[in-house]
C-alpha cells in the first residue's frame, strides 16, 4: 500500500487543520505514530489490493509482483480477522465494478492506491483506497478498518474533508481524459458494518473548493492562525497544550441568577460535557505520559493503581482445600475472602497461601498527599 509521504503537513488525512488553522503548527512537528491498530490498517489495505489487483488482472508496473501467501507471510498481524475484512474490501470494490459494467456496458476504469498530488498546500499528497470512473461518474472508496464510524458528510452537515480533497483531485487528474460530471463519495467500512454513499455534482465539489478547502488550507499557512476548538481536537497532536481548548473546555459562560442552577441551565450545559470529559481525561493522560518519562509534576507521584488478589492455579487450590476436609462449598470457589472466612486467614494461607497473587498495578498519577494519607 502507497502511503502519504511523511512531510505532507496538511495531509487530507489530518483533518484538524481544515476546522483550525492553529492545529498546523503541531501538525508540523508531529511525529509518525505507529501502533498495532495503524499497522494492522495497513497490512489489511495491502492485503485487500493484492486481492483486487488479482481478480480485476490490474498490473503494477512500478513494483515487483508479490504473491498473496508471501505477502501474508511477511505480515505481523495477519490473523481471520484481518482475512475477513480485506476479502470484505476487495469483494465489494469488484463487485461495485461489476455492476459499472451492467450498467453503462463499457468496463469501468480501475485505480487501486492511487497517488493524487495536491496544491493546496506546498508538497502535499494523498492516496485514495480505490477509484472507479464509469460514464460520467468518478467513485472514490475509502476502506476503513477502525470502529469509530466515519460518514460522508459530518454531523453538522460538513463534508468529510478527506473524501472532498481525493474526490477533488481524482477529478483534477482525470478531468481532461473522461467526461466526469458527477463524484460518488463511498465509506467501506467492514468492522461495524458501515457502508455510506453520497453523490455530488463537479460543480458543488469546485465550489466546496473555493469557500471551505482553500481558506481552510491557506489559514493553516498563516504564522498568526487562531486556534478554533471542537471535535476535531480530540485527534490534534496539541491538544493537551492548546490553551483556547482549555479555556472552552473550563469556562463556564452562565450568568449568575441564583445560588442554584436551573433545570434550563443544566439544559445549556449538558451538550459541553462531553467536550469536557474528553478535555479533562486527555490531559490526564498527557500528564502521566510524561510522568512515566521522567517529568516530575508539582504535587503528584507516579503510582501504581489497585489491584485484586487473583488465584494462580484454581484447579490446584481446589483440590488442596478438597484435601483438606473443605468440600463440596469450595468445589465452585468462592472469592478469597469467602474463603478465608470459610477456612480461618491463618490456615487458608497455610494451606494455599502460595496461589494467592496480586497482579501489578497500571501506572497512575496520584496527589503526593494521597500516599502520605496511606501510610498514615
Amino acid at each position: 500500500m502507497s502511503e502519504e509521504r511523511k512531510h505532507s503537513i496538511l495531509a487530507p488525512s489530518s483533518k484538524e487543520w481544515v476546522h483550525c488553522g492553529f492545529s498546523a503548527k503541531f501538525l508540523a512537528n508531529k511525529e509518525e505514530e505507529t501502533n498495532e491498530a495503524s499497522e494492522f490498517g495497513t497490512e489489511c489495505h495491502a492485503l485487500a489490493e493484492a486481492y483486487i489487483r488479482q481478480s480485476l488482472k490490474i498490473e503494477d508496473f512500478d513494483e515487483k509482483t508479490v504473491g498473496i501467501e508471501e505477502l501474508k507471510s511477511s505480515f505481523g498481524h495477519y490473523d481471520e480477522e484481518m482475512e475477513v475484512l480485506a476479502t470484505g474490501y476487495a469483494n465489494f470494490v469488484i463487485g461495485q465494478a461489476d455492476y459499472e459494467e451492467k450498467r453503462t456496458g463499457k468496463k469501468p476504469i480501475v485505480f487501486i492506491e492511487q497517488l493524487l498530488e495536491m496544491d493546496y498546500a506546498p508538497d502535499t499528497h494523498g492516496t485514495a483506497d480505490a477509484i472507479i470512473i464509469s460514464g460520467d461518474t468518478l467513485t472514490i472508496i475509502d476502506n476503513k478498518t477502525g470502529f469509530i464510524p466515519v460518514h460522508v458528510f459530518e454531523d453538522d452537515g460538513s463534508l468529510n474533508s478527506q473524501l472532498g480533497i481525493y474526490g477533488l483531485y481524482a477529478y483534477k487528474l482525470f478531468a481532461n481524459i473522461y467526461p466526469i460530471r458527477k463524484i460518488r463519495l463511498v465509506i467501506y467500512q467492514e468492522r461495524i458494518h458501515n457502508i455510506e454513499d453520497q453523490t455530488l455534482d463537479v460543480e458543488d465539489l469546485l465550489e466546496w473548493e473555493v469557500s471551505v478547502l482553500r481558506p481552510a488550507a491557506k489559514e493553516a499557512q498563516n504564522p498568526n492562525a487562531k486556534a478554533i476548538s471542537g471535535k476535531w481536537c480530540k485527534y490534534c497532536p496539541g491538544r493537551n497544550v492548546c490553551r483556547q481548548r482549555s479555556e472552552d473546555a473550563l469556562s463556564m459562560d452562565i450568568e449568575k441568577k441564583t445560588d442554584t442552577m436551573t433545570d434550563s441551565e443544566i439544559e445549556e450545559l449538558l451538550p459541553r460535557l462531553d467536550f469536557v470529559i474528553d478535555y479533562c481525561n486527555s490531559v490526564k493522560e498527557y500528564a502521566l505520559k510524561k510522568a512515566i518519562d521522567g517529568k516530575k509534576w508539582k504535587g503528584y507521584v507516579l503510582s501504581e493503581s489497585a489491584t485484586k488478589r487473583k488465584i494462580s492455579d484454581e484447579e490446584a487450590v481446589k483440590k488442596i482445600l478438597k484435601d483438606a476436609g473443605y468440600a463440596p462449598e469450595v468445589t465452585k470457589l468462592m472469592s478469597i475472602s469467602e474463603l478465608q472466612k470459610l477456612v480461618g486467614k491463618s490456615r487458608f494461607n497455610d494451606l494455599v497461601g502460595d496461589y494467592v497473587i496480586k497482579p501489578k498495578g497500571q501506572p497512575v498519577l496520584i496527589k503526593e498527599e494521597t500516599t502520605k494519607e496511606d501510610k498514615q
